[in-house]
């Protein structure tokens, strides 16, 4: 009998592509999603049903019915341009949304609810040296961090509650083909064979995540007994300092690297300076990831490397059928 999988945030980037690969199983998953109303998403083998809001509680009675597994995808935990950093009303929805959705699927029967977060809950920087770990203390800075982790405290408060099985995965910057964040933007730059004054940035981290390797880990995780209550970060597992990801995405794209060199602390002044101190934190500073207790408890490990994982970044988008 086929699984039944409800995947919240079909028309975001990770939601499509996970959507996508379960699709490609039609005889093991029976796959829906949620979608406002009049943006039904138009795919084969994909069961789309179209409500309000979920902070507006719409009845989903009939999305949960037989549902064992919800997978949570909202856009705050897919980092954009820095404009998501920006504090709203609306960030603060998504939090009862959220609350709505586990409450109903847990009285829907729901046995398990994962939840995609980010890494931005533990903070937006790590010191030479330190990593962040999926049991660090949370030290959000920004308010996609801070709303992230409202959410997450108030899914384990509703879980443990019902009894339902939570697993929260918190992923570093997703990249890929279509993606819309500073990946891309940096992939835009090299494209166009931009000659860019980032010759010195090669002495700090950041983890990344290519979307086949979060998609692999959030069907992992939402299928592994070991995984039932437990919180999670995901990468590629192979930390890379912002020269490297310049380097590396021109050579699997065969394009020239051309970076000068050029002082750093003059950059960070000029991107505080004209508001982009978000591109300055991409740039210089570090965000790593341990992702140790993956292969330990899990025995999961990334299957796509992260030149392989660049190199499908060039590839064509990912695309759906919106109406």
């Amino acid at each position: 009998m086929a699984k039944k999988i409800l995947i919240t945030g079909g028309s975001t980037y990770a939601g499509q592509a996970l959507i996508n690969d379960y699709l490609n199983h039609p005889h093991e998953y029976e796959v829906r999603t949620t979608c406002p109303i009049g943006s039904a998403i138009y795919k084969a083998g994909l069961q789309c049903f179209e409500c309000e809001r979920l902070e507006n509680r719409p009845d989903l009675s009939e999305v949960l019915r037989d549902c064992d597994v919800v997978i949570h995808v909202t856009a705050l935990a897919q980092d954009s341009l820095g404009y998501s950093h920006k504090l709203s009303s609306i960030e603060r929805l998504y939090v009862m949304g959220a609350i709505y959705l586990a409450r109903a699927a847990a009285y829907n029967g729901v046995k398990r609810f994962v939840f995609l977060s980010s890494i931005s809950v533990d903070g937006e920087i790590t010191p030479p040296g330190k990593k962040f770990y999926a049991d660090s203390l949370p030290r959000p800075k920004l308010p996609t961090g801070k709303t992230l982790l409202t959410t997450e405290r108030e899914l384990q408060k509703v879980c443990e509650e019902t009894g339902m099985e939570l697993v929260i995965v918190r992923s570093p910057m997703i990249y890929g083909p279509g993606c819309h964040n500073f990946f891309r933007a940096v992939q835009i730059m090299v494209n166009f064979c931009l000659p860019l004054p980032l010759r010195n940035t090669n002495d700090n981290e950041r983890s990344l995540v290519c979307i086949d390797n979060l998609i692999s880990f959030l069907k992992c995780v939402s299928e592994h007994k070991k995984a039932a209550n437990e919180i999670f970060l995901v990468s590629d597992g192979n930390d890379l300092s912002t020269y490297e990801i310049f380097k590396l995405l021109a050579k699997t794209g065969n394009r020239p690297c051309l970076l000068w060199p050029f002082p750093k602390k003059l950059l960070a002044l000029f991107n505080s300076y004209i508001g982009r101190r978000a591109w300055g934190e991409f740039f210089f500073e570090s965000q790593v990831e341990d992702i140790s207790k993956n292969k330990l408890l899990l025995d999961w490990t990334p299957p796509v490397s992260v030149k392989e994982g660049f190199k499908r970044s060039w590839n064509k988008k990912l695309t759906f059928e919106i109406d």
